[in-house]
């Protein structure tokens, strides 16, 4: 999802935080609510240990590690990071001062962050803010209450990392799917039995009962689940309903975004336990990344494999907000999950002014693996999501071939990315015109929306491969994709560039990894041999 305007950071060294949204005309402010309105508002409460995480990850995810596989559970991790003692105390007293009991406060696993219920009168006298009813333009059931700014009372000063549902106006929903017609035909239409043909799975049935798998859903994109019986019929794949759905799912009203993901992560990931996790809270008018993946973190037995098609303009996001999601996904890695995000829709997504490239996040963080698109086994998809973060750095894993890749000779202009930052894609697959069922009717849709949850289907098998043998889950992949394999159980891709827009440079596909499809396309008959 990409957003044209820039909310201002708060920064918490005692600054006012005030809100400035470019969508705000696309909300009429009604005036204030009730003051007994009732408010959810997070609190990011400073972690201890902060720094064990990044090492543990390390530890449990390098296969040259000794402690290689030995993943903690969520509860174990918890008593090495979670929320400062001191911070958590003046919390409550801060909210205590201003009639919020503890009834109304929620915490997660490890107290690091805090759920707070809270009147409007409360939140005004803590918050030293005047908060207004808002009512969207065109869609007038939609309402959101927020401050156009804000003060932290001083006692939270040091505390906080950042507070979520104050300010920032949601926006209109857009995902990494969209319907086609086939612009750029591929070598066929892609359907289960195609890419069961061209990434070798042989229709690989997992049986493994402890297997997992995921789908995020947000912005209100929901799955029908005859739809996805219908898809499952029509194309031979295992009749498998999905085993849970966390959050609100409204089968009167499916999106392309959520069936493309159910169904694609079902037709790989075949005979897979499949949870449809729904968020539909947002931070700061963007995507509800932090409230999905702590609410995992929350949940003991939260699958093993995570997929998610969505993202945001990388310089869109509060640094405090984007560490503490990285952290989040640190600790999925240390427990065994795997954590995949869709690259983009817009190639390197040039400015066509400054010529400089926007990279995309989450996919751009060094702690998920990131995934392409492709148009046929040779060829990347010209509007395939690459790049370099301009926040992480480039991280030790991939460091040697993203050296090489600099020193190809097949580069855009250096001045136009920041070549020491995070690169991606690590993987890709195909990404245009994939065959789903949407409202009982087949529908052709193209995006890294398909390529993702098709790559996440293919881990989760090769986690049955592991579980099959009494071995662990795969966990992190990165450190696996490029100190061990290197290439090998990928189908390299070596055609093409993700340059999207023709007034840019783009990244050009070479002989093994480059950041417009990373390693390839998976070969799973090797892979399983290989993991």
């Amino acid at each position: 999802m990409k957003f044209e305007c820039i909310l201002l950071l708060c920064l918490f060294g005692g600054a006012l935080c005030r809100l400035r949204d470019g969508n705000g005309r696309m909300w009429v402010n009604l005036g204030r609510p009730s003051g007994d309105t009732e408010l959810q508002i997070t609190f990011a409460i400073k972690q201890t240990n902060p720094g064990w995480l990044e090492q543990k990850l390390r530890a449990v995810s390098y296969p040259d590690s000794p402690e290689y596989g030995n993943y903690m559970n969520f509860d174990k991790i918890a008593e090495y990071v979670h929320g400062r003692p001191e911070s958590v105390q003046a919390l409550v007293d801060a909210l205590g001062e201003v009639g919020v009991g503890s009834d109304r406060i929620d915490f997660t696993l490890g107290r690091d962050f805090a759920v707070v219920r809270i009147p409007v009168e409360a939140a005004e006298r803590l918050f030293a803010a005047n908060f207004s009813l808002f009512q969207h333009r065109e869609q007038s059931g939609w309402r959101v209450v927020r401050a156009l700014d804000y003060t932290l009372p001083p006692s939270l000063v040091g505390h906080l990392d950042f507070v979520s549902g104050v300010k920032g106006l949601p926006r209109s929903a857009s995902t990494y799917t969209k319907k086609s017609k086939s612009s750029h035909a591929p070598d066929a239409f892609i359907t289960p039995d195609y890419i069961a043909i061209q990434y070798n799975t042989s229709h690989y049935t997992s049986n493994n009962s402890n297997n997992s798998q995921a789908i995020a859903g947000f912005l209100g994109e929901y799955f029908n689940p005859s739809d996805l019986e219908k898809f499952q019929n029509k194309f031979g794949v295992p009749v498998k309903a999905i085993a849970k759905v966390v959050g609100e799912n409204d089968p009167s009203s499916p999106g392309a975004e959520a069936e493309l993901d159910v169904e694609y992560i079902s037709a790989t990931g075949r005979n897979v336990s499949t949870w449809f996790v729904s968020i539909s809270e947002m931070h700061g008018g963007q995507e509800g990344f932090l409230t999905w993946i702590v609410g995992q973190v929350n949940t003991t037995d939260s699958p093993w494999v995570h997929s998610a098609s969505y993202g945001d303009d990388e310089s869109s996001i509060e640094l405090d907000y984007l560490n503490r999601v990285n952290n989040e996904f640190m600790k999925f890695g240390v427990s065994g999950r795997t954590v995949l995000f869709a690259s983009g829709d817009s190639g390197d997504d040039c400015n066509v002014f400054t010529r400089k490239f926007r990279p995309d996040w989450p996919t751009s963080s060094p702690y998920v693996t990131s995934v392409g698109g492709t148009v046929s086994m040779t060829e990347v998809w010209t509007h395939g999501g690459g790049g370099f973060s301009n926040v992480s750095p480039t991280p030790d894993y991939q460091k040697a071939v993203v050296d090489a890749y600099l020193k190809s000779g097949k580069t855009p202009p250096l001045s136009d990315f920041n070549s020491s930052g995070r690169a991606y894609p690590d993987v890709s697959a195909f990404s245009t015109d994939y065959e789903i069922v949407l409202d009982g009717i087949t529908t052709l849709v193209s995006g890294t929306s398909c390529s993702a949850p098709t790559v996440a289907g293919i881990v989760a098998i090769l986690n049955d491969v592991r579980l099959q043998k009494g071995e662990k889950t795969l966990g992190f992949l990165n450190p696996l994709l490029y100190q061990t394999l290197k290439g090998n159980g990928f189908f390299d891709i070596t055609e093409g560039s993700n340059k999207g827009n023709p007034l840019c440079n783009g990244f050009k596909a070479i002989q093994g990894w480059d950041p417009a499809s990373g390693w390839g396309s998976p070969n799973f008959g090797v892979l399983k041999t290989l993991v």
